[in-house]
């Protein structure tokens, strides 16, 4: 199961319709290249370079995991609901996912909810 909200929707419709324009528009992979299908190297080769252009250096797809993860617990969500999304059985995943910014959460939730700052 995958969420996909408003903006990614009108961005996937964009490309959708650019793609059709594509001389290998007939080829049935949805990601195309500059010669064809888009391999996985493709697109590690263009998410390193826009994010190098952007300031990050070495971006990885992955990365994207770790941060919806980190993301979706810092904004409230519930560890059985993000395994649900995210397609995670165990809660050792969620572990591991959100483990580099798990201080993060910690902190801001304390913030939130320290009793003692309401005596």
């Amino acid at each position: 199961m995958v969420y996909v909200g408003a903006k990614a929707v009108k961005a996937l419709d964009r490309y959708v319709r650019l793609r059709s324009r594509h001389e290998a528009a007939a080829l049935p992979w949805l990601w195309l290249g500059r010669r064809g299908r888009l391999t996985d190297s493709g697109i590690a080769q263009a998410l390193r370079d826009r994010g190098a252009a952007a300031g990050v250096s070495m971006l990885h797809a992955h990365q994207f995991r770790h941060s919806y993860a980190h993301t979706m617990l810092a904004g409230g969500m519930q560890e059985t609901d993000l395994m649900q999304l995210a397609g995670w059985r165990s809660r050792e995943m969620v572990a591991r996912y959100a483990a580099s910014t798990r201080s993060d959460r910690a902190i801001a939730a304390a913030r939130r909810f320290n009793p003692g700052d309401e005596l």
